[in-house]
């Protein structure tokens, strides 16, 4: 197929006008925040749930492994600030990696109470096991440490990991209304 050269002015302002309104169309798509997956996982109490009871609430989905060094960190710092957390309405799920990203560890519950006990006792929180389904929408990467802030409408705004170090920006998502 050939396309004709534009060769008056009023050709060539259409066709600029065209892509500048394809362009924009294309950062606002880009601009939009993904949508959480909705994928399965195991409570440490054997119930399985769903992602998709994170809509309406704001929510961090926080993946670890239970041999990690600075998941055990992060798992005290988000003790420290279990309070300001709670009090924002924030729900906190944390689940261990998928077969605990293939190494050994100990059980999620038994790795909090040895970590971070009180956390055991924060009402809202949920601790469990990632499905298969869970890590390969989430953490097909694999890695030991990371985490998901979703919004109430459960779209992610935010990717990062070591809570011990980004707890700045868990606050900040935390606050919002």
């Amino acid at each position: 197929m050939q396309f004709k050269k534009c060769r008056n002015r009023t050709c060539s302002l259409v066709v600029g006008l065209v892509m500048a309104v394809s362009l924009a169309s294309v950062s606002a798509i880009a601009a939009t925040p993904p949508l959480a997956p909705v994928v399965p996982y195991t409570t440490a109490g054997g119930r399985t749930l769903s992602t998709a009871q994170f809509k309406g609430h704001r929510t961090m989905l926080w993946l670890l492994s239970t041999w990690c060094g600075s998941c055990a960190a992060g798992l005290q710092t988000m003790a420290d600030k279990a309070g300001p957390l709670e009090k924002s309405g924030l729900r906190v799920v944390i689940l261990r990696n998928y077969q605990n990203g293939g190494y050994p560890g100990p059980a999620i519950r038994k790795f909090v109470d040895r970590v971070a006990p009180t956390l055991l006792r924060q009402p809202g929180w949920v601790f469990g096991d990632a499905s298969l389904q869970l890590d390969s929408a989430y953490n097909h990467k694999h890695y030991p440490d990371i985490y998901f802030l979703i919004d109430a409408n459960g779209r992610v705004q935010a990717v990062d990991g070591a809570p011990s170090a980004t707890m700045d920006t868990i606050l900040r998502f935390a606050g919002r209304n």
